[in-house]
């Protein structure tokens, strides 16, 4: 059977907060990268227009 491990509550709030700091650096880093990238910039535009002038299709449909 496993043990049970105590961990000191300031630690567990120390994870959540580098966790909550990755992510923002994730979601920052994917941006940038994003931009970089002028034919994807150009397609997730159109995709966005397309989506907002109500041109979408279910998500089942396009598993075939």
């Amino acid at each position: 059977m496993g043990q049970t491990v105590e961990v000191p509550r300031e630690i567990l709030r120390k994870f959540a907060r580098a966790s909550e700091a990755f992510d923002e650096l994730h979601d920052a880093f994917e941006d940038y990268l994003i931009t970089r990238n002028r034919k994807l910039l150009r397609e997730l535009r159109k995709a966005r227009q397309e989506h907002l002038a109500g041109k979408t299709r279910p998500f089942a449909s396009s598993q075939t």
